[in-house]
């Protein structure tokens, strides 16, 4: 799907995205107030209606390549929906009413649903294995950690730090436009310790039970930080990248299952709890490529 989304990349800019919702907004105005005139044109509105499919288009296009906050983009949608609805209803008509009324509850209830309960997220790697693989679809809880105010860069009210042992989806402070899913170790004023492929906090060992091996040669452990049990995967291959950090308040320090094939925490540094936008609750679906058929199931992440 990138390299589709690739050929827009030359007009992925603020610019041409401020275009093509002012072509979809100016589209929907143009409609409601044809209605409301009496010059409403059937020939005029099925070319309109392909002008503002190809921009919507370009919209998505752009905030796919960009990774931009389509929650914004959805708020703003849903205010601007309402703004045509409460005109429909002040003007009275009938048709417009029904149809803009359809507009504002579609957006509102898609805005509202992934905003502030579930969001679904394609895992894009093997960093999670065994628990997440390439191909999974997960629900990220976006109530789990406060909820996120439109149009503040992602701030929240009723903010909650995660649990050591949770699996959160954040942006990570190399690539601020790219969500990353990995599980938090430890949290502020915590003392990491990463030597010989074992954990240490603040000094403890977090065990590891060596429990099967997978159809790569892999070794699966049952991993457990003394509240929570856990899978990891680690490679049969002796190499250790042995360091300690301390953790900054207000930060977590991340790894990924998949101990061999991870880029976290122990090469790029610690998350901003700022940055954490929801919690990997379950995996509903598997679509491993295009060709395959899609395997759907409710399966809970710990």
């Amino acid at each position: 799907m990138g390299s589709i989304f690739s050929i827009f990349e030359p007009i992925s800019n603020i610019f041409f995205f401020i275009l093509f919702n002012g072509v979809v907004c100016g589209i929907s105005i143009h409609w409601v107030v044809s209605k409301l005139n009496g010059t409403f044109s059937k020939n005029l509105n099925r070319i309109f209606q392909n002008i503002a499919l190809i921009a919507s288009i370009f919209v998505i296009a752009i905030i796919f390549i960009k990774q931009w906050n389509i929650g914004d983009l959805l708020a703003f949608y849903a205010l601007f929906s309402a703004v045509l609805f409460s005109v429909s209803i002040y003007f009275g008509n009938k048709e417009v009413i029904k149809e803009t009324r359809g507009w504002f509850i579609n957006i509102f209830l898609i805005f509202f649903i992934r905003g502030y309960f579930y969001e679904p997220y394609q895992i894009p790697s093997q960093s999670m294995r065994p628990n997440l693989n390439v191909g999974d679809f997960v629900l990220v809880s976006r109530f789990a950690y406060g909820y996120e105010v439109p149009f503040t860069n992602r701030s929240k009210v009723f903010h909650k730090d995660p649990e050591i042992g949770e699996i959160v989806v954040f942006f990570p402070p190399h690539k601020p436009s790219t969500p990353f899913v990995k599980r938090v170790i430890a949290k502020g004023g915590d003392t990491v310790k990463y030597v010989n492929k074992k954990i240490y906090i603040n000094g403890l060992l977090y065990k590891q039970e060596d429990i099967s091996t997978d159809f790569d040669g892999a070794n699966i452990f049952n991993e457990s930080n003394g509240s929570t049990n856990y899978l990891i995967r680690k490679s049969n291959s002796n190499f250790s990248r042995n360091s300690e950090w301390v953790v900054p308040e207000g930060s977590f320090f991340v790894v990924g299952d998949n101990r061999d094939n991870s880029s976290d925490s122990r090469a790029w540094g610690f998350v901003s709890g700022k940055s954490i936008w929801g919690r990997a609750d379950y995996i509903w679906l598997t679509w491993e490529s295009w060709s395959d058929i899609p395997k759907f199931k409710f399966e809970e992440l710990n």
